[in-house]
């Protein structure tokens, strides 16, 4: 299927759960039936692709699932995943027997169309009636159509998981400021924030939003009522209730306060906020991200619901401004903006019709959900049909880390079926080769390795996650065998061959080949895995196994 065979039929599906919504008054139905058919035609493109990050996540839930802990190594206990109750949930599955690259893929999908119904449910709760519900379906037609989503729905990792237990806590909070509620909202946020650590920026939201409306509802005498204060303590005590066990357990077994990957990726310098600044950049313009600006405008001429805008705004503002101070990612399509992109489109669709109605007070309720219905499915086909290329995040660049990952899990299996258990390895990156190899292994990049990521580096110069390295220690550690290069080359390498890694985009990559050291300590060795596929690797000396099924490199 060609893209724009496939943006006219997910146009074909967004009219058609539009018109389902509008003449059969099943809206609910339309905009879950509707995401989940874009979804699938999205699939054509992205459901074999999964993110080499991804393999980082399912080595530890298979280690959890055979008895090892929570762990990287045997009995190395480094945090190099930011997904515990992800994690959690593969290990289930991998227990139970299921493939866990296709349980993710495949619990992915279910989690992006359920994300879709809380889509369309959120929607409503931000504009009551009709027009309401048609915000809510073209709401949840736009988010399936969106790239973002729909390769993160797929590439195995947390996002859509993220997204329903976020969607979740955000209905429940809007419920309970009505009193509709118990505070549950505070249990949904545990699973967030066990989900993403960096949930706890949109919990410090909710928090202050109800704290705004203990004092904001003062009787009048400008009393505090002390009953909706009690339930704001009630709130935080069933968070804490949720959230306190995982984070003391996490905090004992790893012995920091936020996960490895953090301190792998997050520094303090002005460069890694202008690349976070260049990313949130990058998305509003390939996305539309400037959409969001009807939100404030809606507020602004809209009473209903005006409350309820204003703090998922916030979330969402709150959202980009953690993604510009981390710097932003270095994966494929906005994988930092996936997890909000509900909140985002819900808020935007809810907006577009309370202002459609503003301007329509005169007209007929047929006349603006005709218009709006027809303004919002022109706005999903511009965003779907502006296929992303800068930055390398478009179609060319997803084959490009499909072909990548493929070579790496051949790389990967070779080693797991030729190399003794005990051999060490070193790899650049750390996901798909150290999962397939099941291979003890050095991440030297120090997304699992303590020593690497708490190591003092400028940041903000390269590629997220991909700036953290130390050479001396990785030799003085001395592995079996050193990946420099994580791919297949059709001829085998010579030695003078590995100086083109200094000219690459990872520090980690360009040091080592830079070093006088690796030509002394190790050797240069190539082999054969498949027909016209080089293997090139660097060689502890008298490893006698490798050695055997080696050869050596040339000058």
């Amino acid at each position: 299927m060609t893209f724009p065979l496939l943006a006219l039929c997910t146009f074909g599906i967004a009219i058609a759960a539009l018109a389902l919504a509008r003449y059969a008054r099943q809206e609910l139905l339309a905009a879950v039936a509707g995401s989940g058919a874009i979804l699938l035609l999205h699939g054509r493109y992205y459901f074999h692709y999964t993110s080499d990050d991804a393999y980082i996540s399912f080595r530890y839930a298979r280690n959890f699932a055979h008895g090892m802990g929570l762990v990287w190594n045997p009995g190395d206990h480094v945090e190099g995943y930011t997904n515990f109750l992800w994690v959690l949930i593969l290990s289930g599955l991998d227990k139970a027997g299921a493939d866990m690259i296709m349980s993710a893929r495949w619990l992915g999908f279910g989690l992006a169309v359920l994300a879709a119904a809380g889509t369309y449910l959120l929607a409503r709760e931000l504009l009551e009636g009709a027009a309401g519900r048609m915000a809510g379906v073209a709401a949840a037609l736009l988010l399936a159509a969106s790239g973002t989503w729909a390769l993160w729905a797929f590439a195995g990792l947390e996002p859509p998981l993220f997204a329903v237990c976020a969607l979740a806590a955000v209905l429940l909070h809007l419920r309970e400021r009505d009193g509709r509620f118990p505070p549950l909202s505070g249990v949904a946020w545990g699973l967030a924030a066990m989900t993403r650590p960096d949930a706890g920026l949109l919990i410090l939201v909710s928090g202050l939003f109800k704290l705004g409306d203990v004092f904001a509802r003062r009787d009048g005498e400008g009393r505090v009522p002390w009953r909706r204060f009690a339930g704001l303590v009630l709130w935080a005590a069933v968070f804490a209730v949720t959230f306190a066990p995982y984070f003391a357990w996490r905090y004992d077994t790893y012995g920091w306060l936020f996960p490895n990957t953090y301190y792998a990726k997050v520094g303090t310098g002005s460069e890694q906020y202008q690349r976070g600044l260049a990313y949130l950049m990058s998305f509003a313009e390939e996305y539309g991200a400037w959409l969001l600006l009807v939100a404030p405008l809606a507020a602004a001429l809209t009473r209903e619901r005006r409350h309820a805008r204003l703090y998922v705004l916030a979330l969402v503002l709150a959202w980009f401004g953690d993604t510009v101070y981390v710097g932003g990612d270095s994966l494929l399509r906005f994988r930092l903006f996936a997890p909000v992109l509900p909140l985002f489109y819900a808020l935007v669709a809810a907006s577009a019709a309370a202002l459609l109605q503003a301007v329509h007070t005169q007209a007929t309720p047929r006349r603006w959900l005709r218009d709006g219905a027809i303004a919002l499915a022109a706005v999903a086909l511009v965003l779907f049909t502006l296929e992303p290329t800068a930055n390398g995040f478009g179609v060319d660049a997803r084959k490009g880390e499909t072909h990548a990952g493929v070579e790496r899990t051949e790389i990967g299996r070779w080693m797991r079926d030729n190399l003794p258990p005990s051999t060490v390895i070193a790899v650049i990156p750390a996901g798909i080769i150290p999962y397939e190899s099941r291979l003890p292994t050095i991440d030297m990049l120090g997304l699992s390795d303590e020593h690497i990521a708490h190591r003092r580096l400028k940041l903000g110069l390269f590629p997220a996650g991909h700036e953290k390295y130390d050479t001396d220690y990785v030799l003085d550690r001395r592995p079996d065998i050193i990946v420099l290069y994580d791919g297949l080359t059709e001829l085998p390498w010579r030695v003078a061959d590995y100086a083109k890694l200094r000219s690459t985009l990872i520090p980690a990559a360009v040091d080592m080949a830079g070093s006088d050291r690796p030509p002394k300590e190790y050797d240069y060795r190539y082999v054969q895995i498949s027909e016209g596929k080089w293997l090139n690797l660097l060689v502890r000396p008298g490893n006698a196994a490798v050695e055997a099924l080696t050869q050596p490199a040339a000058p």
